[in-house]
């Protein structure tokens, strides 16, 4: 029964070999046929499938191609850099194991010419799955990383270097020097606090269009020293690329829509800092103010609700990306094993008639191709094991016989 456990199953299977062996004088030959796995009753007790040895490739290699993702896609977005070198290790061994299997596939069949009609349907059977595997294995690790980096420069890398800085909160920018807030992260202003959008500064550099604005207590920019912070200087802008025209008289950054918009997030583009340092001087020139220590913040109306969906889409967006590649890879490999038994039930592809592996490759077979250099050699002991007979003396065959004729005289014999 299917259902046996295999403890079970194996010892009703050893009970029977030996009542078989008490009972009946089994020969050497005969004994070793039935310690042998393709004639021994485990192998006829168990149930299997002509689907069984092609759906267990198919699991092992949905595995494989799984614990490649996995592992690439962890080295990097592991914040522990020692976690995310093993992984890294881990997804590049495992290319690299099936990518020598390959080359040594290729190197075997130009060295043992394997690509002769005599050898083709074996080179298509014991090639398909790492063939296969290799492939699979290849775009899953070019998949987990591609993720895996956007990933960490879109959401985790921002999260966690937000989290690293303080937070504030009350923040008034006419009160409080940019000075003491240079290691501000996420940012509550004060009620009142708001960016004027009508006076700003750009600067445009590479197609590109860099924006600020001040942050004032006011939300709006006076002439001389109108609502001058009390420091003398103008320290918190609201920043942006590619969201207003140059002159900036426009500012269309972050929620600058959303009337309730009253924090900043401290905007961590570093590529993009240069440039937004050069549009505040243009708005230093133009307005005839200072900022001696300015500090840029994307405008947002909760910025600490925007940091926890930061954590929220990666985590979640991790958690589905792990998961997808599984019943991919299944789905795909079952197709392959479907192909590989058709191609076998049409005698395209086979298990027998391996040839010999090529002088020097044979230590690479053992490890790459095990099963393949297995049944090179239960063959070649079979044939061995064949019995040697002389062989047939055909030319004393044609030579005829001399026929003896009775002669009709008695005492007188005629030969022919």
């Amino acid at each position: 029964s299917p259902r046996l456990s295999s403890g079970w199953s194996g010892g009703v299977c050893a009970a029977l070999a030996m009542i078989l062996k008490q009972n009946n004088n089994l020969s050497k030959d005969e004994d070793e046929h039935m310690e042998d796995s393709f004639y021994s009753f485990r192998r006829l007790l168990m149930s299997h499938s002509v689907w069984a040895p092609f759906s267990s490739h198919a699991v092992a290699t949905t595995f494989q191609v799984e614990f490649v993702f996995l592992s690439s896609y962890g080295a990097f977005t592991i914040a522990h850099v020692p976690i995310a070198v093993i992984c890294g290790i881990f997804a590049i061994g495992m290319v690299a194991y099936w990518l020598c299997a390959v080359v040594v596939l290729i190197l075997s069949i130009v060295r043992g010419k394997l690509h002769k009609r005599m050898h083709r349907r074996a080179l298509i059977f014991y090639s398909w799955w790492p063939i296969l595997t290799f492939v699979l294995c290849s775009l899953s690790a070019v998949l987990g990383c591609s993720l895996g980096h956007l990933m960490w420069y879109t959401t985790e890398q921002p999260y966690y270097e937000l989290d690293s800085l303080q937070p504030y909160s009350d923040v008034n920018p006419a009160i409080v020097p940019g000075k003491q807030m240079q290691d501000a992260g996420l940012v509550d202003f004060s009620d009142g606090v708001g960016v004027d959008r009508s006076k700003g500064g750009c600067f445009v550099s590479a197609g590109h269009t860099y924006c600020v604005a001040p942050i004032l207590f006011t939300g709006e920019l006076l002439a001389g020293l109108g609502n001058t912070p009390t420091f003398g200087t103008y320290d918190y802008f609201a920043v942006g690329v590619d969201c207003c025209t140059c002159p900036n008289t426009d500012f269309r950054c972050g929620d600058w829509k959303n009337p309730l918009a009253q924090g900043g997030m401290r905007s961590l583009d570093y590529r993009s800092r240069p440039f937004y340092t050069l549009a505040v001087n243009d708005w230093e020139a133009v307005y005839l103010k200072e900022s001696r220590h300015p500090l840029f913040f994307d405008w947002v109306q909760n910025p600490h609700f925007q940091s926890a969906v930061m954590w929220h889409t990666f985590s979640s967006t991790s958690l589905l990306a792990c998961l997808a590649p599984f019943p991919a890879a299944f789905l795909l490999t079952v197709l392959a094993a479907n192909a590989l038994r058709i191609l076998v039930q049409g005698s395209v592809a086979s298990p027998l008639d391996v040839p010999k592996p090529p002088k020097g490759l044979e230590k690479a077979w053992k490890v790459f191709f095990p099963q393949m250099l297995d049944q090179y050699e239960e063959e070649r002991e079979q044939l061995m094991a064949m019995p040697i007979t002389a062989a047939p003396d055909y030319g004393a065959m044609l030579v005829p016989k001399p026929v003896v004729v009775k002669s009709a005289l008695p005492g007188v014999a005629a030969g022919v």
